[in-house]
């Protein structure tokens, strides 16, 4: 159990390092395999903790889109932006 905890902290504190706000909406495997590299752990039931820890304290946005589900670390609640959809013409 207090492993749990360090390995918790030790990845929000990475992620909050590399500003993963900035890679926008990714998939869980993206975050399993960065926790499971920053913990050098291989058990995939504790890295699946790990991240359930970590979205009950709210740091992630979740986006459905059909069947899959996306997340952006977003610790600070920020606005979200809409990525531009059109294409711009430079004439």
């Amino acid at each position: 159990m207090k492993k749990k905890k360090e390995y918790v902290e030790l990845s929000f504190l990475y992620f909050r390092y590399r500003n993963l706000y900035d890679t926008g909406f990714q998939r869980y495997s993206f975050f399993r395999n960065l926790i499971a590299y920053i913990c050098n752990i291989s058990d995939y039931g504790l890295t699946r903790r790990i991240f359930e820890e970590l979205t009950r304290r709210n740091v992630f946005n979740e986006k459905k889109e059909d069947t899959k589900i996306f997340y952006l670390f977003n610790p600070f609640n920020r606005e979200i932006k809409n990525e531009i959809c059109d294409t711009i013409s430079w004439n």
